[in-house]
């Protein structure tokens, strides 16, 4: 997806960022499972990276990277993940596609366009390119495809990255799959922000 610079998005963001300060921070915590908080920050991983939110101010940062200034849609999948996350909320252990995320179907076809296609060209021909990038990132090997992943949006959203190299017949394919249940977590478009996230992580490995 597109970087996220305009003025509205920033105004969108510091909307959630003020709205954040007058959140129960300490019940929404405890509605995901998240106990790593305390009087200052509350930490989570993003796609296996460490981060903080500041409690006082709502900003979001990375311990040990002071210049870093997370994207919007970063930022927004965590915000969002606090704020929608449904309490008792579990995993079912159904993978589905995309397409089949409740209530995010309207959009497949961007999602297909913008996400899964690019990625795939970005790989074709070059399955053990994507390997090595699930390697240095950290993730799970899975044994599906050319090659696959398991990859910890947060600590209890994964996703399955899965590879399909092209031949004479066939192009390249890329697929990403969702728990069944990710919608408890997420609101629909946040799915959409995991998604291309998951692809930009791989693809910032070549």
């Amino acid at each position: 997806m597109e970087e996220r610079t305009s003025d509205n998005y920033k105004r969108v963001l510091e909307k959630w960022r003020l709205d954040f300060l007058g959140w129960d921070q300490e019940a929404l915590c405890r509605k995901v499972g998240l106990e790593t908080f305390d009087g200052d920050v509350i930490r989570l991983d993003y796609f296996g990276i460490p981060h903080e939110i500041v409690r006082k101010t709502g900003r979001i940062r990375v311990p040990g990277r002071p210049a870093y200034e997370p994207s919007f849609d970063e930022a927004m999948a965590i915000y969002n993940f606090l704020y929608y996350a449904k309490p008792g909320a579990v995993n079912s252990g159904e993978w589905v596609p995309f397409r089949d995320v409740k209530d995010a179907g309207i959009f497949e076809g961007a999602f297909e366009r913008q996400v899964l296609e690019p990625s795939a060209r970005r790989f074709a021909g070059r399955p053990e390119a994507f390997l090595e990038a699930g390697r240095r990132l950290g993730y799970e090997h899975l044994p599906y495809g050319d090659a696959a992943f398991l990859v910890p949006a947060f600590f209890c959203v994964p996703l399955q990255a899965i590879f399909w190299d092209g031949d004479e017949e066939f192009p390249a394919k890329m697929n990403l799959l969702f728990d069944k249940n990710v919608t408890s977590f997420l609101h629909p478009e946040s799915v959409v922000m995991l998604g291309a996230e998951c692809m930009r992580q791989f693809t910032a490995c070549l």
